[in-house]
């Protein structure tokens, strides 16, 4: 607790500094970094590595969690240095290491370290975490090999120390600036959800928790002023198949007045030897938020028809219904479901602050029911320096007890 409450203090006298200090600047969501208030498509490949010079970050994290038998704790340092290289404009390159280390204020009982902060041994630890070599040749661009990816069920989530990371094939080609479609390969993935060990690169199929495998798929997305939709196919052998798709919608009202909505749903299915047992998942998500006078409401609502829990994913997953610790992927039992209601305030282009609650529930609430409150505040100046601060309440239904959770990251890129 003392360790929590030093963490607590810097935090706030580093915020309070840099908004004094500096300009404003639009700021960020901490939670449902998918939602239609941002109706960009997801975009597989990264295309904004650094090709010239040197670039990355520096952080400092505290998180800590109070449960009904244990308490953990973590702080952290990490960092990234990336550096690209521009041979002409057909070939560049990008090379990113990625380190992290614990800050000496961390508890000195394994059981009592915060794991996802770290390696598998609660250690800190060096990750060639990007060496992606980029080719283009008019509308056509392959990325191959370590690299930045988002999709529905694999994206970085970095809401920790180090984000996901994929190695991964990759050719995209560029019909025009509104649509653009592609296809590749996913090996391997690192970072603290790829099942695993956040410091290695794991196969796909293992960080599902299956056997070795890799991830085929295949993606197109379209995008003009007010709308945006996106289909995605993923297959991994013996493992599953997934279709997901996305459509999303945004109207400006007045100067201070605007809506959008979004409709998403997810097919799953197992294949072969099914090596992640038997799924059978048919989701679908609806999200409607209106935003008037710096203010945001937000409604989203989940439902899983299948015969099993909704797909799983390698990072926080698609669904709109999504919070700090539960989504709708973690309940079990039949035709589950998930309801979300948030409401934000932009107290200045640099700083929100907001709360959402979520039910998480199967169908029988004695097999899965919890409820979870966030609240949170978010800093960003100049796209430099950010600070997230949340705090999550999770209610378990059926034993009733209480998990409390706080999160707390300061960020400088450079």
């Amino acid at each position: 607790m003392h360790s929590f409450l030093i963490f607590l203090l810097f935090f706030s006298l580093v915020s309070s500094a840099s908004a004094h200090l500096h300009g404003e600047q639009a700021s960020q969501k901490v939670f449902n970094t998918k939602s239609p208030e941002n109706i960009d498509p997801y975009r597989a490949v990264e295309h904004e590595e650094a090709y010239y010079g040197c670039s990355g970050y520096l952080r400092v994290g505290f998180i800590h969690t109070a449960q009904k038998t244990i308490d953990t704790s973590g702080s952290a340092f990490s960092g990234e240095l990336g550096c690209g290289y521009k041979l002409n404009q057909f070939i560049k390159g990008h090379v990113g290491v990625f380190g992290v280390l614990g800050t000496g204020l961390n508890p000195r009982h394994d059981e009592n370290i915060h794991g996802d902060f770290f390696n598998a041994h609660k250690n800190g630890y060096l990750l060639l975490g990007e060496a992606v070599l980029t080719l283009s040749y008019q509308d056509f661009e392959a990325h191959l090999g370590r690299q930045n990816f988002d999709s529905p069920h694999f994206d970085g989530d970095d809401l920790r120390m180090v984000a996901n990371l994929f190695e991964a094939y990759l050719l995209d080609y560029h019909v025009n600036d509104a649509f653009y479609f592609g296809a590749g390969v996913i090996r391997e993935a690192s970072g603290w959800e790829n099942g695993g060990n956040a410091s290695n690169f794991i196969s796909i199929g293992e960080a599902l928790g299956g056997q070795e495998s890799e991830a085929w798929l295949s993606w197109a997305a379209y995008k003009e002023e007010n709308m945006s939709a996106d289909a995605w196919f993923y297959f991994i052998p013996e493992h599953i198949a997934v279709l997901y798709g996305e459509f999303n919608y945004s109207q400006q009202l007045s100067p201070t007045m605007s809506y959008s909505f979004g409709f998403q749903y997810d097919w799953g299915q197992d294949v072969g030897a099914a090596h992640l047992g038997i799924i059978n998942a048919h989701t679908m998500g609806i999200m409607f938020a209106i935003s008037a006078y710096d203010f945001t409401l937000t409604a989203a609502f989940n439902q899983n028809f299948g015969q099993t829990g909704a797909m799983a994913s390698v990072g926080g997953g698609p669904f709109f219904t999504s919070l700090e610790d539960q989504t709708l992927d973690a309940i079990t039992g039949d035709d589950t479901s998930s309801l979300l209601l948030s409401m934000e305030y932009a107290v200045t282009p640099s700083v929100s602050v907001g709360t959402a609650i979520g039910e998480f529930k199967a169908a029988n609430k004695n097999e899965y029911h919890k409820q979870e409150l966030n609240v949170f505040l978010n800093y960003s100046w100049n796209n430099k320096l950010t600070t997230e601060l949340m705090y999550a309440l999770i209610e378990d239904k059926n034993e009733l007890a209480s998990t409390h959770q706080v999160r707390s990251i300061l960020t400088y890129r450079y």
